[in-house]
Protein backbone atom coordinates (compact mmCIF):
# COMPACT_ATOMS: atom_id res chain seq x y z
CA UNK A 1 0.00 0.00 0.00
CA UNK A 2 2.83 2.77 1.18
CA UNK A 3 4.25 1.64 -2.62
CA UNK A 4 1.43 2.79 -4.28
CA UNK A 5 1.14 5.69 -2.25
CA UNK A 6 4.63 6.59 -2.82
CA UNK A 7 4.19 6.10 -6.69
CA UNK A 8 1.28 7.87 -6.89
CA UNK A 9 3.15 10.98 -4.66
CA UNK A 10 5.64 10.55 -7.51
CA UNK A 11 2.73 12.34 -9.97
CA UNK A 12 1.53 14.99 -8.36
CA UNK A 13 4.64 15.95 -8.18
CA UNK A 14 5.41 17.20 -12.10
CA UNK A 15 4.71 20.45 -13.25
CA UNK A 16 3.71 20.17 -16.65
CA UNK A 17 2.01 17.64 -19.23
CA UNK A 18 5.53 16.30 -20.16
CA UNK A 19 6.66 15.40 -17.05
CA UNK A 20 3.55 13.95 -16.25
CA UNK A 21 3.29 11.27 -19.18
CA UNK A 22 6.55 10.09 -18.46
CA UNK A 23 5.78 9.92 -14.75
CA UNK A 24 2.90 7.55 -15.67
CA UNK A 25 5.11 5.13 -17.36
CA UNK A 26 8.07 5.14 -14.89
CA UNK A 27 5.43 4.50 -12.01
CA UNK A 28 3.82 1.66 -14.14
CA UNK A 29 6.84 0.03 -14.30
CA UNK A 30 7.58 0.80 -10.73
CA UNK A 31 4.23 -1.20 -10.07
CA UNK A 32 4.09 -3.90 -12.21
CA UNK A 33 7.56 -4.93 -13.28
CA UNK A 34 6.38 -5.78 -17.00
CA UNK A 35 8.56 -6.37 -19.88
CA UNK A 36 7.48 -2.90 -21.32
CA UNK A 37 5.40 -0.09 -20.78
CA UNK A 38 4.10 2.17 -24.04
CA UNK A 39 2.14 5.84 -23.67
CA UNK A 40 0.52 6.00 -26.86
CA UNK A 41 -1.54 9.17 -28.25
CA UNK A 42 -3.47 8.96 -31.34
CA UNK A 43 -2.57 12.68 -33.51
CA UNK A 44 -4.32 13.31 -36.64
CA UNK A 45 -4.08 15.04 -40.28
CA UNK A 46 -7.67 15.69 -41.22
CA UNK A 47 -9.52 12.67 -40.76
CA UNK A 48 -6.82 10.66 -41.00
CA UNK A 49 -5.74 8.80 -37.18
CA UNK A 50 -2.43 7.83 -36.19
CA UNK A 51 -1.10 5.97 -33.13
CA UNK A 52 1.91 7.84 -31.87
CA UNK A 53 4.49 5.88 -29.42
CA UNK A 54 4.75 8.64 -27.42
CA UNK A 55 6.85 7.25 -24.23
CA UNK A 56 8.30 3.84 -24.21
CA UNK A 57 9.97 1.94 -21.18
CA UNK A 58 11.67 -1.46 -21.52
CA UNK A 59 12.95 -3.68 -18.59
CA UNK A 60 16.79 -2.87 -18.93
CA UNK A 61 16.87 0.14 -21.14
CA UNK A 62 16.49 3.48 -21.30
CA UNK A 63 13.63 5.72 -21.42
CA UNK A 64 12.47 6.41 -25.16
CA UNK A 65 10.83 9.76 -26.26
CA UNK A 66 9.15 10.13 -29.85
CA UNK A 67 8.30 14.12 -29.47
CA UNK A 68 5.10 14.55 -31.39
CA UNK A 69 6.12 18.21 -32.91
CA UNK A 70 8.90 15.84 -34.71
CA UNK A 71 7.16 12.66 -35.28
CA UNK A 72 6.77 11.84 -39.17
CA UNK A 73 2.96 11.10 -39.67
CA UNK A 74 3.32 9.69 -42.74
CA UNK A 75 5.25 6.50 -40.60
CA UNK A 76 2.81 6.47 -38.16
CA UNK A 77 0.44 3.02 -37.59
CA UNK A 78 -3.08 3.79 -38.45
CA UNK A 79 -5.22 3.66 -35.75
CA UNK A 80 -7.57 0.70 -37.54
CA UNK A 81 -4.79 -1.47 -37.84
CA UNK A 82 -4.34 -1.91 -34.01
CA UNK A 83 -7.02 -3.62 -32.86
CA UNK A 84 -6.36 -4.05 -29.21
CA UNK A 85 -6.07 -0.32 -28.94
CA UNK A 86 -8.86 0.98 -30.80
CA UNK A 87 -10.88 -1.76 -29.08
CA UNK A 88 -10.12 -0.23 -25.54
CA UNK A 89 -10.40 3.15 -26.90
CA UNK A 90 -13.70 2.02 -27.96
CA UNK A 91 -15.17 0.21 -25.10
CA UNK A 92 -13.36 2.48 -22.58
CA UNK A 93 -12.44 -0.38 -20.42
CA UNK A 94 -9.30 -2.60 -20.65
CA UNK A 95 -8.18 -5.22 -23.69
CA UNK A 96 -6.40 -8.55 -22.75
CA UNK A 97 -4.54 -10.40 -25.63
CA UNK A 98 -2.59 -13.54 -24.73
CA UNK A 99 0.15 -12.94 -27.24
CA UNK A 100 1.59 -16.02 -29.53
CA UNK A 101 4.59 -18.40 -28.82
CA UNK A 102 8.10 -16.74 -29.18
CA UNK A 103 7.14 -13.00 -28.76
CA UNK A 104 8.73 -11.04 -25.80
CA UNK A 105 5.65 -10.92 -23.18
CA UNK A 106 2.95 -13.16 -23.09
CA UNK A 107 0.50 -11.07 -22.41
CA UNK A 108 -0.52 -7.61 -23.93
CA UNK A 109 -2.77 -4.95 -21.41
CA UNK A 110 -4.51 -2.03 -23.29
CA UNK A 111 -6.01 0.57 -21.11
CA UNK A 112 -7.83 4.05 -22.12
CA UNK A 113 -5.22 6.67 -20.62
CA UNK A 114 -8.29 8.89 -21.07
CA UNK A 115 -11.47 7.16 -19.97
CA UNK A 116 -14.66 9.17 -19.51
CA UNK A 117 -12.44 11.78 -19.78
CA UNK A 118 -13.88 14.44 -22.73
CA UNK A 119 -10.83 16.62 -23.12
CA UNK A 120 -10.47 16.71 -26.81
CA UNK A 121 -7.52 13.90 -27.01
CA UNK A 122 -7.63 10.06 -27.67
CA UNK A 123 -4.23 7.90 -26.24
CA UNK A 124 -3.49 4.36 -24.50
CA UNK A 125 -1.20 2.57 -21.85
CA UNK A 126 -0.29 -0.62 -23.57
CA UNK A 127 1.52 -2.92 -21.00
CA UNK A 128 3.39 -6.06 -21.68
CA UNK A 129 3.69 -8.80 -19.03
CA UNK A 130 5.34 -12.10 -18.67
CA UNK A 131 1.82 -13.64 -17.15
CA UNK A 132 -1.94 -11.95 -17.82
CA UNK A 133 -2.15 -8.96 -15.10
CA UNK A 134 -4.47 -10.18 -12.01
CA UNK A 135 -7.40 -7.87 -10.73
CA UNK A 136 -5.25 -6.56 -7.90
CA UNK A 137 -2.76 -5.31 -10.69
CA UNK A 138 -5.81 -3.53 -12.78
CA UNK A 139 -7.00 -2.26 -9.61
CA UNK A 140 -3.79 -0.61 -8.93
CA UNK A 141 -3.30 0.55 -12.48
CA UNK A 142 -7.09 2.18 -12.71
CA UNK A 143 -6.17 4.11 -9.13
CA UNK A 144 -3.11 5.53 -10.73
CA UNK A 145 -4.63 6.29 -14.27
CA UNK A 146 -7.15 8.56 -12.14
CA UNK A 147 -5.02 10.64 -10.65
CA UNK A 148 -2.88 11.11 -13.53
CA UNK A 149 -6.26 11.94 -15.50
CA UNK A 150 -6.97 14.38 -12.33
CA UNK A 151 -3.48 15.99 -12.99
CA UNK A 152 -3.77 15.70 -16.71
CA UNK A 153 -7.40 18.42 -16.27
CA UNK A 154 -5.73 20.85 -14.14
CA UNK A 155 -2.43 21.36 -16.55
CA UNK A 156 -5.00 21.59 -19.82
CA UNK A 157 -6.95 24.01 -17.23
CA UNK A 158 -3.55 26.72 -17.05
CA UNK A 159 -2.76 25.80 -20.37
CA UNK A 160 -5.69 26.29 -22.81
CA UNK A 161 -7.69 29.42 -23.48
CA UNK A 162 -11.17 29.08 -21.75
CA UNK A 163 -12.89 30.60 -24.26
CA UNK A 164 -11.62 28.65 -27.58
CA UNK A 165 -10.06 25.59 -25.75
CA UNK A 166 -6.83 26.41 -27.83
CA UNK A 167 -3.77 26.30 -25.71
CA UNK A 168 -3.01 29.63 -24.44
CA UNK A 169 -0.10 32.17 -24.51
CA UNK A 170 1.56 30.45 -21.08
CA UNK A 171 2.12 27.62 -22.52
CA UNK A 172 3.65 28.54 -25.94
CA UNK A 173 6.98 29.41 -25.05
CA UNK A 174 7.91 25.84 -23.93
CA UNK A 175 6.55 24.63 -26.75
CA UNK A 176 8.62 26.68 -28.99
CA UNK A 177 12.09 25.84 -27.46
CA UNK A 178 10.88 21.80 -27.83
CA UNK A 179 11.17 22.76 -31.43
CA UNK A 180 14.28 23.72 -32.15
CA UNK A 181 16.12 21.59 -29.66
CA UNK A 182 17.43 18.27 -30.33
CA UNK A 183 15.90 15.23 -28.38
CA UNK A 184 18.40 14.48 -25.56
CA UNK A 185 16.92 10.94 -25.23
CA UNK A 186 16.50 8.56 -27.91
CA UNK A 187 13.42 8.90 -30.03
CA UNK A 188 10.97 5.59 -31.31
CA UNK A 189 11.36 3.87 -34.45
CA UNK A 190 8.57 4.28 -36.69
CA UNK A 191 9.66 2.98 -40.07
CA UNK A 192 10.21 -1.14 -39.62
CA UNK A 193 6.73 -2.51 -39.56
CA UNK A 194 6.50 -5.08 -36.14
CA UNK A 195 4.49 -7.80 -34.36
CA UNK A 196 1.51 -6.20 -32.51
CA UNK A 197 2.82 -5.77 -29.01
CA UNK A 198 6.10 -6.00 -30.02
CA UNK A 199 8.00 -2.43 -29.07
CA UNK A 200 8.83 0.45 -31.36
CA UNK A 201 12.46 0.68 -32.20
CA UNK A 202 14.09 3.89 -33.23
CA UNK A 203 14.42 6.53 -36.15
CA UNK A 204 16.13 9.29 -37.01
CA UNK A 205 14.56 13.38 -36.36
CA UNK A 206 12.83 14.55 -39.06
CA UNK A 207 14.53 17.60 -40.91
CA UNK A 208 11.91 19.70 -41.53
CA UNK A 209 11.87 23.08 -40.63
CA UNK A 210 9.09 25.04 -38.22
CA UNK A 211 7.24 28.22 -38.94
CA UNK A 212 4.76 30.61 -36.88
CA UNK A 213 2.06 31.96 -38.27
CA UNK A 214 0.51 34.56 -36.71
CA UNK A 215 -3.47 35.41 -37.24
CA UNK A 216 -5.28 38.24 -36.46
CA UNK A 217 -9.21 38.72 -37.32
CA UNK A 218 -9.67 41.74 -39.62
CA UNK A 219 -11.77 44.62 -37.94
CA UNK A 220 -13.06 42.51 -35.98
CA UNK A 221 -13.72 45.65 -33.51
CA UNK A 222 -16.57 46.22 -35.70
CA UNK A 223 -18.17 42.84 -34.89
CA UNK A 224 -18.42 43.70 -31.34
CA UNK A 225 -19.68 47.00 -31.70
CA UNK A 226 -22.12 46.06 -34.60
CA UNK A 227 -23.39 42.42 -32.95
CA UNK A 228 -22.01 43.10 -29.37
CA UNK A 229 -19.53 40.76 -27.58
CA UNK A 230 -21.23 37.76 -27.20
CA UNK A 231 -21.57 37.48 -30.70
CA UNK A 232 -18.06 38.66 -31.11
CA UNK A 233 -17.03 35.31 -28.33
CA UNK A 234 -18.91 32.74 -30.61
CA UNK A 235 -16.79 34.57 -33.99
CA UNK A 236 -13.31 33.81 -31.82
CA UNK A 237 -14.70 29.85 -30.94
CA UNK A 238 -15.25 29.06 -34.12
CA UNK A 239 -12.13 30.85 -35.92
CA UNK A 240 -10.39 28.37 -33.19
CA UNK A 241 -12.45 25.29 -34.75
CA UNK A 242 -11.42 26.39 -38.18
CA UNK A 243 -7.50 26.70 -37.06
CA UNK A 244 -7.87 22.98 -35.35
CA UNK A 245 -9.10 21.86 -38.60
CA UNK A 246 -7.27 22.88 -41.00
CA UNK A 247 -3.81 22.36 -39.33
CA UNK A 248 -2.27 19.04 -38.31
CA UNK A 249 -2.97 17.75 -34.92
CA UNK A 250 1.04 17.67 -34.00
CA UNK A 251 0.59 21.64 -35.58
CA UNK A 252 0.23 23.42 -32.40
CA UNK A 253 -2.49 26.51 -32.16
CA UNK A 254 -2.97 29.17 -29.67
CA UNK A 255 -5.28 31.99 -28.96
CA UNK A 256 -2.79 35.05 -27.26
CA UNK A 257 -5.81 37.36 -26.83
CA UNK A 258 -8.03 39.09 -28.00
CA UNK A 259 -8.39 38.25 -31.86
CA UNK A 260 -4.56 37.06 -32.22
CA UNK A 261 -3.56 33.52 -32.81
CA UNK A 262 -0.81 31.77 -33.71
CA UNK A 263 0.16 28.63 -35.09
CA UNK A 264 3.27 27.12 -34.74
CA UNK A 265 3.92 24.30 -37.72
CA UNK A 266 6.26 21.97 -39.15
CA UNK A 267 7.36 22.11 -43.06
CA UNK A 268 9.45 20.82 -45.20
CA UNK A 269 9.78 24.42 -47.13
CA UNK A 270 8.80 27.93 -47.46
CA UNK A 271 6.00 26.97 -50.55
CA UNK A 272 4.91 23.79 -48.09
CA UNK A 273 4.28 26.72 -44.96
CA UNK A 274 2.74 29.16 -47.20
CA UNK A 275 0.13 26.81 -48.82
CA UNK A 276 -0.65 24.86 -45.77
CA UNK A 277 -1.29 29.06 -43.72
CA UNK A 278 -3.21 30.09 -47.49
CA UNK A 279 -5.33 27.64 -47.37
CA UNK A 280 -6.59 28.43 -43.86
CA UNK A 281 -7.33 31.76 -45.02
CA UNK A 282 -9.09 30.62 -47.72
CA UNK A 283 -11.48 28.52 -45.36
CA UNK A 284 -12.10 31.70 -43.36
CA UNK A 285 -12.80 33.88 -46.30
CA UNK A 286 -15.41 31.44 -47.54
CA UNK A 287 -17.19 30.47 -44.17
CA UNK A 288 -20.31 32.12 -43.33
CA UNK A 289 -20.68 33.10 -39.81
CA UNK A 290 -23.69 32.81 -38.15
CA UNK A 291 -25.40 36.55 -38.04
CA UNK A 292 -21.88 38.09 -39.26
CA UNK A 293 -21.46 36.78 -42.52
CA UNK A 294 -17.71 36.80 -43.87
CA UNK A 295 -14.74 37.66 -41.83
CA UNK A 296 -11.66 37.47 -43.40
CA UNK A 297 -8.12 36.95 -41.70
CA UNK A 298 -4.36 39.04 -42.05
CA UNK A 299 -1.83 36.09 -41.49
CA UNK A 300 1.95 36.86 -41.34
CA UNK A 301 4.45 33.87 -41.43
CA UNK A 302 7.77 33.73 -40.65
CA UNK A 303 10.70 30.75 -40.20
CA UNK A 304 12.33 29.73 -37.31
CA UNK A 305 15.69 29.17 -36.50
CA UNK A 306 17.64 27.48 -34.02
CA UNK A 307 19.12 30.83 -32.65
CA UNK A 308 15.67 32.77 -32.22
CA UNK A 309 13.99 33.51 -29.33
CA UNK A 310 10.34 33.65 -29.26
CA UNK A 311 9.57 37.32 -29.04
CA UNK A 312 11.68 37.88 -31.76
CA UNK A 313 10.13 35.45 -34.00
CA UNK A 314 6.62 36.90 -32.72
CA UNK A 315 7.60 40.07 -33.85
CA UNK A 316 8.64 39.55 -37.54
CA UNK A 317 5.59 37.35 -37.68
CA UNK A 318 3.40 40.87 -36.67
CA UNK A 319 5.36 42.92 -39.22
CA UNK A 320 4.37 40.64 -41.64
CA UNK A 321 0.73 40.95 -40.39
CA UNK A 322 0.84 44.86 -40.02
CA UNK A 323 1.91 44.78 -43.62
CA UNK A 324 -0.54 42.66 -44.54
CA UNK A 325 -3.46 44.64 -43.19
CA UNK A 326 -1.92 47.79 -44.57
CA UNK A 327 -2.05 46.50 -48.13
CA UNK A 328 -5.72 45.41 -48.16
CA UNK A 329 -6.36 42.46 -45.88
CA UNK A 330 -7.38 39.23 -46.41
CA UNK A 331 -3.71 38.52 -47.22
CA UNK A 332 -1.05 35.95 -45.91
CA UNK A 333 2.26 37.71 -46.13
CA UNK A 334 5.99 36.35 -45.40
CA UNK A 335 8.53 38.17 -43.71
CA UNK A 336 11.29 36.41 -44.97
CA UNK A 337 9.90 37.05 -48.79
CA UNK A 338 9.02 40.99 -47.63
CA UNK A 339 12.74 41.46 -46.67
CA UNK A 340 13.97 39.43 -49.37
CA UNK A 341 11.73 41.51 -51.69
CA UNK A 342 12.91 44.97 -50.03
CA UNK A 343 9.49 45.90 -48.49
CA UNK A 344 10.65 45.25 -45.47
CA UNK A 345 14.03 46.05 -43.72
CA UNK A 346 15.40 44.89 -40.63
CA UNK A 347 17.70 46.85 -38.79
CA UNK A 348 19.91 43.97 -37.07
CA UNK A 349 21.32 46.71 -34.44
CA UNK A 350 17.97 46.85 -32.60
CA UNK A 351 15.75 44.13 -34.40
CA UNK A 352 13.55 47.30 -35.54
CA UNK A 353 12.02 46.55 -38.84
CA UNK A 354 11.03 49.52 -41.19
CA UNK A 355 8.00 49.54 -44.08
CA UNK A 356 8.86 51.06 -47.89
Amino acid sequence: MFHLIDQIATLTDQRDRVALDTALVHVLTELLRPVSVTLYMVVSDANDQRWLPQILLRQGHALEVNDPLHADFRLLERIENDAPRQRCLGVNLPVVVEQAEGLAGDCLTCLPLFAGHDIGEKGAIEIRSVVRLDPMALASIERVLRIYRNMHSMFMYSECDALTGLLNRKSFEETFYRSLREDPVPSVDLESPREVGSPPRRRVRLGEQFWLAMVDVDHFKRVNDQFGHQIGDEVLILVGRILKSTFRGYDRVYRFGGEEFVVLLRCPDAAAAMLTVERFRQKMEQYRFPQVGSITVSVGLSSISAADAPDVVCNRADQAVYYAKRHGRNRVCSYDDLVQQGLLHEDVRDGGVELF
